[in-house]
């Protein structure tokens, strides 16, 4: 997804940031948001592995 955001200081928030990702994620289509999904779980998966390898250090 490569649409533009119009800069905008509402976007500068906590809360506005989250409004804003919502926003852009209700544009996606159903395959590239299960796509996203394999993503993240991916990320998360590596990312739980890192942290497991330093404990054992």
């Amino acid at each position: 997804m490569s649409t533009k955001i119009k800069p905008d200081w509402k976007y500068g928030t906590w809360d506005g940031c989250r409004i804003l990702m919502l926003k852009q994620s209700l544009k996606l289509t159903p395959k590239e948001r299960f796509e996203a999904l394999e993503e993240m779980a991916k990320t998360s998966d590596w990312l739980s592995k890192k942290r497991v390898s330093k404990r054992k250090r």
